[in-house]
């Protein structure tokens, strides 16, 4: 828009009144507060005859000026100074620009010749933009002073009374006109960001009745931030990952959580990812990770990260309530069907089949114990968490509850990817590397019909009293079928214990004090048939070391292993012993 101009003969009340009438007609337009204040720049030239003009207002930080506004000065101009050169405000004495003074007092700061005052500290930005005058008069918003308005004459110009009268009148239009533009852009702001947060509002709901889950979450709350999401539980388990970059992201420190309870979204480090906290009953059970740091989050972002952690909390009551009830159903098979008689089988069975499982050919009992089921039973349902997501993928789930304070697995022989004994090794490991637990012991029964299941789990929980005493990690494998199983149906531990101890407590001795192996010598002859080479081979020995041994062990135990009454009775003490971590 060129520079309006006027007949000579029109009179200056005239001129000023359409330009006033100009810019009020451009206050109630929809153009940008920008364009507003151009035109003002413009009106201002062709009203006083300058050779350009230029509206300052303050940074978000109220630090500096800048030029929002401006006529007869290139835009690459204006965003170099604004860039490389705006005004600050903290400067004072003969270096503070006359801009800034007419800012900080509220007057109107005039120079004719800039020439010719002392010490001018801007003379070199004067030459730069051509010109010899300014005038510089505040945009006074009642008591508020929210910029200021320049006059630049190329030429010296003394700025009398009546010139300073005029261009204060157009400043107190143009602030009046500024707030009301300001205000109207801020309406259209709100209104813009109303219909983004029901956007917002609607896409996470639409996601939650249609029951896309914690990964339908992610994936929408990606979409509208542009951004990367991760969720995760407490635990550090990932839930659900949308163009996350890569799989890693530093641990949670605990004391995180604390925050994330006020339901803030915060940055756990400076320029870290914004993070927020999924509360259900005022804990922390998941939390969302932004990949941004939460200082780039727009307002409405903040709210629809908060928004998104109320329909995850939904969805994981959701999933939580499902898996409650699974449980209970799974519980309750499982302590029938170790401890059925032979006329509630066949319902039994029947049962088994409508929940999902076959139990109608072998099955393999896998017992876990830990630390965490002789605790609390929100760290036992942890660790069948992590025992449902270990066999998750397997071809045949195996049947997986808590029973008696241990996690049992019921496994078929239907799933040829993984052996029971290896998916005990991996329970242990996973539980262990998760720091679910400080040990965990694992055993693995015999296989199987589900007949037999009770008398497999006295076994296997005979050996578990024996072992958990060591409070160490292991798998105990006992898959073969001997007499030291009857053993280990025992209730009573001591007894056991007593047992081996009667029996092979002097080789115990002799091995503690001269640091030898006579009973693991005796364990892999046994092992091997009686047969000194092949255990020989196996320990790395020659032949008559190994009937050494042996002749020793039967010195100190009084046992003959000639005589098949002994040897039973030291095969099985040697079983105990193991399981029990003697010797």
């Amino acid at each position: 828009m060129s520079v309006q101009t006027y007949p000579s003969g029109v009179p200056p009340s005239e001129r000023w009144l359409d330009a006033l009438a100009e810019i009020g007609e451009a206050v109630g337009g929809e153009q940008p507060v920008t364009d507003l204040l151009d035109r003002v720049a413009r009106t201002a030239c062709a009203l006083l005859d300058y050779d350009f003009c230029a509206v300052f207002l303050p940074t978000p930080r109220s630090d500096a000026l800048t030029i929002v506004g401006s006529h007869g000065l290139s835009p690459d101009y204006v965003a170099q100074v604004n860039a490389d050169r705006p005004i600050l405000l903290e400067v004072r004495g003969e270096q503070e620009a006359p801009t800034s003074m007419a800012f900080r007092t509220g007057e109107v700061v005039a120079l004719g010749d800039i020439e010719l005052v002392p010490g001018f500290g801007w003379g070199g930005v004067a030459q730069e933009q051509g010109y010899r005058a300014l005038i510089s008069v505040p945009l006074r918003r009642g008591a508020e002073v929210i910029g200021a308005l320049n006059g630049y004459r190329a030429e010296p110009h003394q700025f009398d009374r009546a010139e300073i009268g005029l261009v204060s009148t157009l400043a107190s239009q143009v602030a009046i006109a500024l707030g009301t533009a300001q205000l109207r852009a801020q309406e259209q702001a709100t209104i813009r960001e109303l219909r983004r947060a029901e956007e917002v509002h609607t896409l996470l709901t639409a996601t939650a009745l249609r029951g896309e889950g914690v990964a339908g979450v992610c994936a929408a709350l990606a979409e509208l931030l542009g951004h990367g999401v991760l969720i995760e539980d407490v635990y550090g388990e990932t839930l659900a990952a949308a163009h996350w970059p890569g799989t890693d992201h530093e641990p949670t420190p605990a004391e995180v959580d604390e925050q994330l309870r006020t339901g803030t979204v915060i940055s756990v480090r400076s320029g870290g990812p914004a993070m927020a906290g999924v509360l259900l009953d005022a804990a922390v059970v998941a939390r969302i990770h932004v990949d941004a740091p939460r200082g780039e989050l727009s307002g409405l972002d903040v709210r629809a990260v908060e928004q998104a952690a109320v329909v995850t909390a939904l969805e994981l009551l959701r999933a939580r309530t499902a898996a409650e009830v699974e449980q209970r159903l799974r519980g309750s098979l499982v302590a029938d069907l170790l401890a059925v008689d032979d006329t509630a089988l066949p319902e039994l069975l029947d049962r088994a089949r409508r929940l999902g499982w076959d139990l109608s050919g072998h099955q393999t009992l896998v017992v876990l114990r830990s630390p965490a089921a002789e605790s609390t039973d929100t760290r036992t349902d942890r660790v069948l968490a992590v025992a449902d997501r270990v066999v998750s993928a397997l071809a045949a789930r195996p049947l997986a509850a808590t029973y008696r304070g241990d996690v049992v697995l019921v496994c078929s022989d239907r799933s040829p990817h993984m052996s029971p004994a290896d998916i005990a090794r991996r329970l242990v490991d996973t539980l262990h590397r998760a720091g679910v637990v400080d040990y965990a012991v694992a055993a693995v029964s015999r296989p199987g019909s589900a007949r037999e299941l009770p008398a497999a789990f006295r076994t296997v929980r005979g050996a578990l009293d024996l072992a958990a005493e060591q409070r160490t990690s292991t798998v105990i494998d006992l898959g073969d079928v001997t007499i030291d199983h009857l053993l280990l149906q025992l209730d009573d531990t001591t007894q056991l214990r007593g047992f081996a101890t009667a029996v092979l407590g002097p080789a115990i001795s002799y091995d503690r004090k001269r640091s030898t192996e006579l009973l693991h010598t005796a364990r892999i002859f046994v092992d091997h048939g009686l047969d000194r080479r092949a255990a020989a081979d196996v320990l790395h020995l020659h032949p008559n070391t190994v009937a050494q041994r042996i002749r020793r062990l039967e010195e100190l135990t009084g046992l003959r292993l000639s005589r098949p009454k002994d040897l039973l009775e030291l095969t099985a003490a040697l079983r105990v012993a193991r399981i029990a971590g003697l010797g």
